[in-house]
């Protein structure tokens, strides 16, 4: 049995990845970002919001010693890496930087020239580490009166660039 193992996700995952999700964001984010946005940001997260992302986007989850512990969500049509999450007490493993080579692998293949993203500031580093540039802060609304600091951020996808 391998200890990680990633595979398109099925609406049978939405609970797990919603949990990991909302610990990535309260987490992970919140040397970021202040209460107000925090909580918008949670407002936001449904695990609705995942099974209607499976209907029209490319969801995938990471699957460590046997549970879900990360997941990401692409849209081939607009060639956006939309989400990228990690459960925090499983960083630093190799698990992120695995999900966003699938994710890059399924945009080259799909003839997609490069992947954008918006990247909340703690992730930032993360993006840079794995070849991706800086192309300004961005801000995202969360609802009409709260916005998400963060970098739009992209990456030309090669043959030399994809793993």
């Amino acid at each position: 049995m391998f200890l990680t193992h990633l595979r398109p996700a099925r609406p049978d995952d939405c609970r797990d990845i919603l949990a990991v999700h909302r610990f990535a964001v309260q987490y992970t984010c919140n040397n970021y970002y202040n209460n107000t946005v925090l909580e918008a940001w949670l407002a936001l997260l449904t695990q609705q919001g995942y099974l209607d992302a499976m209907q029209h986007k490319t969801l995938w989850v990471v699957e460590f010693k046997g549970n879900i512990q990360g997941f990401f969500q692409l849209d081939l049509d607009s060639a956006e890496l939309d989400a990228l999450y990690v459960h925090p007490f499983v960083h630093h493993m190799g698990l992120g930087t695995a999900l966003l080579q699938r994710a890059e692998r399924i945009a080259f293949d799909a003839d997609l020239g490069f992947l954008k993203l918006y990247a909340s500031l703690n992730s930032i580093l993360f993006y840079e580490i794995n070849g991706y540039e800086k192309l300004g802060s961005c801000e995202l609304l969360l609802n009409p009166t709260v916005a998400v600091q963060g970098e739009l951020m992209r990456k030309f996808l090669t043959a030399e660039t994809v793993v």
